[in-house]
Parts: structure tokens; sequence; C-alpha cells
């Protein structure tokens, strides 16, 4: 017995993932709107929502390749703008590793495998509380 996927379905998800994102169960929503976007490719508020989820959690090189893939879609100017804050985001914690990598060898290196959740301010606009947040680290 097959469960129809239509929109109404496609919205509950959405918005419960949405739910989780605010309560910051990060790696709930990534997987909720994981989900969603591979049943419905169409929905680029799924793909938003998975990209600031996984730069959240930490897994750069995905959140990376997920710019590089919204990239190539049509987006709408208020999305285009949210991939360019959040590709910056992952450039500046890449860059903020690396960094950690150098200057102190002893430490072990973050794998692929190993996420580091990623501390970003409440709303994403906000590029100097961003600084500071990570200054603060």
């Amino acid at each position: 017995m097959s469960v129809a996927f239509d929109n109404q379905l496609a919205d509950f998800l959405y918005w419960h993932a949405v739910s989780k994102m605010r309560t910051a169960a990060f790696a709930d929503a990534e997987v909720l709107f994981r989900f969603l976007h591979g049943v419905c490719p169409e929905r680029t508020d799924a793909a938003m929502g998975r990209l600031y989820c996984l730069a959240r959690l930490g897994e750069l090189e995905e959140s990376k390749a997920l710019v590089n893939m919204l990239r190539k879609q049509t987006l709408i100017p208020i999305e285009v703008a949210l991939v360019g804050r959040l590709h910056r985001r992952c450039e500046f914690e890449s860059a903020r590793v690396l960094r950690e990598r150098t200057a102190n060898q002893q430490r072990p290196a973050v794998t692929s495998n190993e996420a580091t959740p990623v501390r970003m301010p409440h709303t994403l606009g906000d590029d100097e509380m961003a600084r500071l947040a990570a200054e603060s680290l």
C-alpha cells in the first residue's frame, strides 16, 4: 500500500522541519529537509532549509556541494541572497578550521566524518554579529 505524496503532506513535512530547526534540532530538521527535497526536488525552500542545517551542524563540505547544486537552478532573488550568505558562512568556517589546525598542530584534524557545530547569529543577515560570534570561539 503506497501513500500519495501530495502538496499538503509536503507542506506538513516542511513546517515540521522548520519547527525542528527553530528548536535547534538541526540534525532532525536536516533529515526531514533532505527527504522532502528528494521527493520534491522543485522545492528549493527544502534545499535552503537543508543547507542552513548542514552549515549549523558543521557539515561544510556537504554544504558547499549543495550550494553548487543550488547555483545551477533558477532561484528567486531572496534565495540567491540566502545561498550567497550561507556560502560565505561555510567559507568563513572552513578558513577558521584551517587556521585552528595551523595554529595548533597537536590537536587532531577535523575530518569529513567529524562535524564541528557552527555557531551562527540568529539572523543570517547580521554579518557583524557572525564575525563577533566566530571570534569568541
